[in-house]
């Protein structure tokens, strides 16, 4: 929904779609990096951790952008955003597929994949405003695009890498990027009659004469007060208020275990998986299954928490301690099955927890909040992945192997039960 602007004179289900869209891309483009990973490394003539962090930088930046949606929303709306958001995106793909190096293609990735924030804050904090009730079913479905992108961009971009080389898959990829313009068109905004900003207030004639006037008592403001009130309106439209809810840092502590903890298995697995012993094309069919999983999760678990059938912190605790253990256990994971299973459970309990954690933001916050609070969350997400993201890589040069890398994880995500934790001892000391 606009902020300030103009409201949806459509069904919520069109912010459903283009936010399903949005994550498509987002996790598509992420798994895609993924999959060339080891294709790259060898045409840069560079090493893994390199172009892990290369995929770490570009999904850091998607992050950082968050905060400008809300000055952006408000000068162009969300319409004009989500549909310049697609051409930028599908531009830089193309582009990107032209490089010669490492460095020109994190620049170009960075600079168009990064407008993949501000497209997806506006629509999440839209699907929030438009279901009041159901709101876990809506989310669950919009942030299935997440499975999905894994579940059809994995096995697309390996069959495309195989068939044409990782130029032509990259370019082909970012002409399929270009669909979120189409997918931004379809929504239909209106004015709001009623606000204030759109309306024009008559003066009388002795207004001008009349030194009590509103307008001559704006006029004699002083500089100071009138730079106060700039600096008021610009931390309003970035959202600053935010950082001083103690809830907003349980909620980011949440999001950045459990983001950047995801981050790192979609660029990493099938690597790791491909180091086990595995072939491409059964480390894709590992990723293909996990989307299912994810889906199935995410949907099913959001129907049972709208319906009250589990309440919200224990499915969250539960799904946490689920996904602990499929990173603890990964020494131990070498069979076909095994390594399916633990990948269908992991990446099943990532897409539960992504759709509960909007939930849950939302309890804490309010709606009002949610654009500044999702925006700031994402920036913290990006700062975590820009610091960290090469340390997969980074220990797989080092020790020729995933397990430890992928162990750490484990800990890193079990982190996000403090947040809970926290949030209880908060909520009694609030009541007290």
């Amino acid at each position: 929904m606009s902020q300030g602007k103009a409201e949806f004179s459509g069904p919520g289900w069109v912010a459903v779609l283009c936010l399903h869209v949005n994550c498509i891309l987002w996790a598509g483009i992420l798994k895609a990096l993924g999959v060339m990973l080891p294709t790259l490394v060898e045409q840069f003539a560079t090493e893994t951790w390199v172009i892990g962090w290369m995929v770490a930088i570009i999904n850091g930046a998607i992050n950082i952008v968050g905060p400008f949606s809300g000055p952006v929303n408000s000068l162009f709306g969300t319409r004009y955003v989500v549909m310049v958001s697609g051409i930028l995106i599908g531009t830089s793909l193309i582009v990107a597929s032209l490089t010669t190096s490492v460095v020109q293609m994190t620049v170009t990735l960075t600079l168009g994949v990064s407008c993949l924030s501000c497209s997806s804050v506006l629509m999440r904090a839209a699907v929030a405003r438009c279901f009041p009730i159901n709101y876990g079913t809506a989310t669950g479905l919009a942030m299935s695009g997440f499975p999905v992108g894994t579940l059809l961009i994995a096995p697309l971009t390996q069959l495309l890498l195989d068939t044409y080389g990782w130029r032509a898959a990259m370019m082909l990829l970012g002409a399929m990027s270009l669909h979120l313009s189409a997918c931004g068109a379809l929504f239909r905004q209106r004015s709001r009659g009623s606000e204030k900003s759109n309306q024009y207030e008559t003066l009388r004639e002795d207004d001008d004469l009349d030194d009590s006037s509103p307008n001559n008592i704006a006029k004699e403001k002083s500089r100071l007060r009138a730079f106060k009130d700039a600096l008021t309106a610009q931390t309003e439209h970035f959202g600053f208020s935010v950082f001083l809810k103690f809830s907003f840092w349980i909620a980011t502590l949440l999001e950045v275990c459990i983001r950047f903890v995801s981050d790192q298995w979609l660029v990493y697995f099938v690597p790791q998986a491909e180091a086990k012993g595995f072939s491409p094309q059964e480390a894709v069919t590992f990723v293909t299954a996990a989307g299912i999983g994810n889906i199935v999760f995410k949907l099913v678990l959001g129907v049972v928490v709208d319906r009250g059938l589990l309440k919200l912190r224990p499915a969250m605790a539960a799904v946490i301690v689920m996904s602990c253990v499929s990173f603890v256990i990964v020494p131990w994971v070498t069979s076909y099955w095994m390594t399916l299973t633990n990948a269908v459970v992991f990446y099943g309990s990532c897409g539960a927890i992504g759709s509960l954690i909007d939930i849950f933001t939302r309890e804490l916050l309010g709606v009002d909040l949610l654009i500044s609070a999702f925006s700031w969350m994402e920036v913290i997400s990006a700062l975590v992945s820009l610091g960290f993201g090469f340390y997969p890589g980074w220990i797989y040069d080092e020790t020729g192997s995933y397990d430890l890398a992928f162990v750490s994880l484990g800990c890193v995500w079990a982190l996000s039960l403090v947040a809970l934790l926290m949030e209880q001892v908060n909520a009694r000391w609030y009541k007290k």
